[in-house]
């Protein structure tokens, strides 16, 4: 046997070795079975480059605290509504809000889930136009006195990203303090002369999870896909849309369609929380100040929780959030979602809503910018259609909207899509609102939403051309990965 024929056997030995390995971890998870299935057959069936994607994308940061309890304590002790507990904000708003009382399960459940306190006294405002919330942003932005705290999944460098530094940049020469969490996969394309030019001008400035070789294999599968725009402690932005041409302009075959909300009041105090806790562990410092939570002057009767998930968490709290939305309508249940890939827990919350005879409706894109996520969540929709549950197909251009509105009072928008990814392996961040008139305003937006779309008929599904009906399938082996 000669040296190379050694040197082959040995590679063998040692790859066998390496896999079988990697599948006793993957097994040994005990996580999703169809996620631990997928990837004992990609390591099978993929020959290194199975080893290489999961050693990249597998490996489990499920449960890791990146912070410990007792700081984000500190942070929280600052952000806390004034009634001692969770069981006495319920009973206090309740008398106020018949929202409230209906939902105090959900409630209950994303606070001791998600650490998610309950404010009240908030003015929602829902924006699905990416100019018209670029320019709010901004608007905003230059109204700053304190600070502006920023955390964004994707921030580019073309028209809309260079508006946007540009008026932080301005706030930093005034003297507002300016900090920065951006995603340092999402904005690939944030150049490092920008990073740098803000530095420069004295914003705070940090990437979440650094891509760099060779320590970026065991983070890169998990991503901060939050958005999260915090002025002064009294205005709060979250939802969908990025700072990016694509969300302001659309794209070359459409308009692109997102969900947002701008709100001010008590509930500011919630996404203040997620901001510092994420600044907190990207650069080791802790900032409990009581002038990031100012007192807030706005009285009204609508309540709010501001929810982060993550894989650093105990629980999949948004994820349950939304089964325990789902299971608790009584009418209807609406849904604006782009990457439909559903869990068994959703999947069975919508098929069982549906079944019972809710008004189950829900619009995905009819092109999407992520073809083999697109193809694979159309394997869910047949026996959804079955059940019960109406599909639509937005025609205008591209649906990128995460949001739910559920019986006329109940509103869900965030960043977390309908999938494995933001439920298991992205941190996210998801709005919701106990409020009639926001769910009405959420309810109008979606029956427009309709005008634009296509009902899937079921027995024009079935006729689909075998060869997609194959496509879609194999796709879907892949749905717990994606």
């Amino acid at each position: 046997m000669g040296a190379e024929d050694i040197f082959m056997s040995f590679l063998t030995v040692a790859y066998t070795y390496m896999v079988i390995v990697c599948i006793a971890v993957v097994v040994l998870e005990n996580r999703n079975p169809a996620r631990t299935a997928s990837w004992i057959l990609i390591l099978v069936f993929l020959p290194f480059l199975g080893l290489f994607l999961y050693l990249i994308f597998g490996r489990s940061f499920h449960r890791q605290q990146r912070i410990s309890k007792k700081l984000r304590n500190k942070i929280y002790k600052c952000a806390k509504p004034q009634v001692a507990d969770i069981d006495s904000a319920i009973k206090t708003m309740s008398e106020n809000s018949e929202v409230v009382e209906k939902y105090a399960g959900l409630i209950r459940l994303l606070r001791t889930s998600g650490d998610a306190e309950l404010f009240a006294n908030n003015i929602v405002n829902i924006y699905t136009d990416g100019r018209q919330l670029l320019d709010a942003m901004i608007e905003d932005i230059g109204k700053a006195e304190n600070h502006i705290h920023v955390e964004y999944y994707i921030i580019e460098n073309d028209a809309t990203g260079q508006a946007f530094q540009n008026a932080l940049i301005q706030k930093a020469r005034e003297g507002v303090e300016v900090r920065i969490i951006y995603d340092d996969f999402g904005s690939w394309h944030l150049k490092r002369s920008s990073v740098k030019k803000m530095r420069q001008e004295g914003i705070k400035l940090q990437s979440f999870f650094e891509i760099r070789f060779p320590y970026f294999t065991n983070k890169l599968n998990y991503r901060n896909h939050k958005k999260i725009l915090v002025i002064d402690g009294k205005v709060g932005y979250i939802g969908g849309f990025n700072i990016a041409d694509r969300y302001t302009n659309g794209l070359k075959w459409g308009y692109w369609r997102d969900t947002h909300i701008r709100f001010e009041g008590d509930g500011v105090a919630g996404l203040q929380t997620l901001f510092l806790t994420d600044w907190m562990y990207v650069t080791n410092k802790l900032h409990q100040t009581q002038r990031f939570f100012p007192q807030n002057q706005i009285c009204n009767n609508t309540c709010m929780q501001v929810v982060g998930s993550g894989p650093d968490m105990d629980w999949q709290t948004i994820m349950q959030g939304f089964c325990h939305a789902i299971h608790s309508a009584k009418k209807y249940i609406y849904i604006h979602n782009p990457y439909f890939l559903p869990n068994e827990s959703i999947f069975n919350a919508l098929e069982s809503a549906a079944l019972s005879g809710i008004d189950v409706r829900i619009i995905i894109p009819y092109r999407s910018d992520a073809r083999v996520v697109y193809e694979a969540s159309l394997t869910y929709v047949a026996p959804l259609l079955a059940a019960g549950v109406n599909f639509y197909q937005y025609r205008r251009g591209f649906i990128h909207s995460k949001a739910m509105v559920i019986d006329d009072d109940l509103t869900i928008i965030g960043s977390a899509n309908m999938d494995y990814r933001s439920f298991d392996q992205n941190f996210e961040d998801c709005s919701f609102i106990y409020d009639k008139e926001t769910a009405e305003d959420a309810r109008n937006i979606f029956l427009t939403d309709l005008k634009k779309s296509r009902k899937i008929s079921p027995e024009a599904w079935k006729k689909r051309p075998w060869w997609r009906k194959l496509i879609q399938s194999v796709a879907r082996l892949f749905s717990p990965i994606l």
